[in-house]
């Protein structure tokens, strides 16, 4: 599954700041209002590419998913998705792959899946993207 596009939402914080080749570097944080009471995201970028741990929130602040980039391999990231109670909801790793018209992530490998009340389910596979198969 091709999970997102990285796009910039409307406001960025006024402390976010750019590299000297015009990339985004340092801690960036962005939100869903110009007056900077929701936050939509938090994170840090390194000359331009994502780096730690990222967390996104919905618009009412609940906590959407968490991703921490990896240093080893290079390119990959674990991702953890929630329920609107807080439960995790999911669980895998992506590749990230920055091109000329945005960055793209491919999921791969098992993804873990759980009910909302935690309940383990189906594992889902992925291969650049694609769904293989679930385990029933």
């Amino acid at each position: 599954m091709l999970v997102a596009s990285c796009t910039s939402l409307p406001v960025g914080h006024a402390r976010n700041r750019y590299d000297a080749k015009g990339q985004r570097h340092g801690y960036w944080q962005e939100y869903f209002d110009a007056a900077e009471m929701h936050v939509a995201n938090r994170g840090r970028y390194r000359h331009g590419r994502p780096v730690g741990l990222w967390r996104y929130y919905t618009p009412a602040q609940q906590l959407e998913r968490k991703e921490r980039y990896l240093r080893i391999p290079a390119g990959q990231l674990s991702i953890t998705y929630y329920h609107p109670n807080g439960q995790i909801a999911r669980q895998g790793r992506a590749q990230y792959v920055l091109r000329p018209d945005g960055a793209q992530f491919y999921w791969f490998g098992e993804w873990k899946r759980y009910s909302a009340i935690g309940r383990a389910e189906a594992s889902e596979y992925y291969v650049n993207g694609q769904l293989l198969h679930k385990n029933q």
